[in-house]
């Protein structure tokens, strides 16, 4: 997940140096930013992510998981040299759609290579790190941002792909699709590295053993059925349940609201008028962000899905109901509200960022993989992730115009109704995934 924590920086360099370089007096370009540009450069990395979607979810069954996350990061290092050379907004907008292809490539790939590796008793922690990582790369990003000067940045954004490609040697491909491709002398090595096996007793070698032929069987399973994937397979009722939860999750995930701060923080602070300078704020809401999803990490598998999902949504809710409120008395009333300007924003924008991220922002990527039909889910979860970054394109185009147009109040009422809306749809529609096998949809002992 280390291309994560690179996609991560991206993200958060982007969200910090907009507002500079919208500014003719802080920008360190040749020239300025125009609020339709900024919207552009923002929307092109969710189409640089379906497009991602696409290419690496092919990739991953041609050439295998670890050559696909070998190739994740050549398109962020081409986009980082553009970054350094911007001539003209041009750059930015190539740099934004091939930084959005590596990470709608990690959205695939990186999911994917956990599952086929991990325990399931452990697998929902390992694939939250996805976000952990993630935001600890924004909340870096915001830092090194607000700090260090524009071309110095494009070289620490080369620099963690090229480390994440050196570290990448020391992992062999997954056993799972190893065993999809024969090579069942390395599938056995692979598996014993990654459940460190050591021969030590006779019992031991016979446990390992028995767990190899199971995940072997598995695979055979796996690999007849999906060998005559038709049509059909997509259009029954358990294939549209589970394409209408992965399409209400990723509608939930994109306009809860978090991505929109995420990607406009300075912005929303600027409109909120707080009088911290919108670069502090940024970082200590980045360090919320990793906060609450460490803390997902951590209770994912030990209370499961649903509840960290409810709980999300209900306090995201309320959240951007209050923020709202606050927008909507500050712009379009005559209240006094500049004795809360001082704390209330950042209070409020921290606690929205840590409940959605201990649940809508890591789990609903965790459910996509857990939720779909084992015969058609690599196909249908990289459908859902396609609309996730279509929908993703039209938020991040349309945010940053909305709040110039109508102020705080209108896109946070709305991030709160989709939230409530959310929130009953999770509670009767939605099943707990907790402990069960990619395999089978029976819960493992």
């Amino acid at each position: 997940t280390i291309i994560t924590f690179c996609h991560g920086f991206g993200l958060g360099w982007f969200s910090v140096i907009l507002a500079k370089l919208q500014s003719p007096i802080e920008t360190e370009l040749d020239f300025v930013i125009t609020l339709n540009e900024g919207s552009w450069i923002g929307g092109l990395s969710s189409l640089g992510g379906a497009t991602g979607n696409i290419v690496y979810g092919i990739l991953a069954d041609l050439i295998g998981r670890k050559a696909s996350i070998y190739v994740l990061a050549i398109p962020y290092i081409i986009s980082w040299i553009l970054v350094y050379l911007a001539k003209s907004v041009e750059f930015l907008y190539v740099s934004r759609f091939l930084a959005g292809v590596t990470g709608g490539g990690t959205y695939v790939i990186i999911p994917i290579f956990i599952g086929e590796i991990a325990e399931p008793k452990i697998r929902g922690r390992l694939t939250s790190l996805f976000s952990l990582t993630l935001n600890s790369g924004i909340f870096l990003g915001y830092i090194i941002t607000a700090r260090v000067p524009y071309h110095y940045i494009p070289i620490l954004g080369v620099a963690l792909p090229l480390i994440y490609m050196l570290l990448e040697i020391y992992f062999p491909e997954t056993p799972m699709f190893l065993l999809q491709r024969g090579l069942d002398a390395r599938a056995k090595e692979s598996l014993k590295f990654y459940r460190n096996f050591q021969s030590t007793t006779k019992e031991s070698l016979q446990e390992f053993e028995v767990e190899f032929d199971k995940l072997k069987s598995a695979v055979s399973s796996s690999k007849n059925s999906m060998s005559n994937v038709t049509w059909r397979d997509f259009c029954n009722k358990e294939a549209f349940i589970a394409f209408g939860n992965g399409f209400v999750l990723m509608l939930l995930n994109t306009f809860c609201g978090a991505y929109a701060i995420l990607y406009y923080t300075s912005s929303v602070f600027v409109q909120a008028r707080t009088e911290l300078h919108p670069d502090i704020n940024t970082i200590i809401v980045g360090l919320v962000q990793v906060t609450g999803v460490y803390t997902a990490t951590i209770l994912v598998d030990r209370f499961g899905r649903r509840p960290l999902l409810i709980f999300s949504c209900a306090a995201t809710s309320v959240g951007m109901g209050i923020f709202g409120l606050y927008g909507y008395l500050l712009q379009n009333t005559t209240v006094v509200v500049s004795v809360f300007s001082s704390w209330l924003p950042l209070v409020n924008v921290c606690f929205i960022m840590f409940v959605a991220n201990s649940g809508l922002i890591p789990i609903p990527f965790v459910l996509l993989v857990e939720l779909m039909p084992s015969k058609i889910r690599a196909k249908a979860s990289a459908i859902c992730l396609i609309i996730f970054n279509i929908i993703g394109f039209v938020l991040m185009k349309m945010f940053p115009i909305s709040l110039a147009a109508f102020g705080l109040s209108a896109p946070m009422w709305l991030f709160a109704v989709t939230c409530i809306l959310g929130l009953v749809y999770i509670t009767f529609f939605i099943r707990e995934t907790k402990g069960m096998s990619l395999n089978k949809v029976e819960p493992e002992a």
